[in-house]
């Protein structure tokens, strides 16, 4: 008996991506026809895997990446408003 035999629908979302490929392999070559049960666990495995498949990020090349709207340490911390007396108008000599 496989350890995936008595797995259920709603055991599947704490799988890892490596145990859902186990679930889905399990049951694709069951010689056996599957009950409903292990069909409907089949399906959602499947379904479960192309969403996560989906979600992988991709890599972008360094060359692609385009800087130009990156501003400065400083101008980012001004537009977030930290920054300097100056960029607030004052340039010594007052008290604010």
């Amino acid at each position: 008996m496989s350890k995936w035999s008595n797995i259920e629908v709603a055991d599947l979302q704490v799988l890892t991506d490596e145990e859902l490929r186990e679930v889905v392999a399990f049951f694709s070559t069951r010689q056996e026809p599957l009950s409903q049960r292990e069909a409907d666990v089949l399906s959602d495995a499947r379904d479960s895997r192309a969403l996560l498949d989906s979600c992988v990020s991709v890599e972008h090349d360094e060359d692609e990446y385009d800087e130009s709207m990156d501003g400065d340490h400083e101008s980012a911390l001004a537009s977030a408003g930290w920054g300097t007396d100056e960029d607030y108008g004052c340039y010594g000599g007052e008290d604010w």
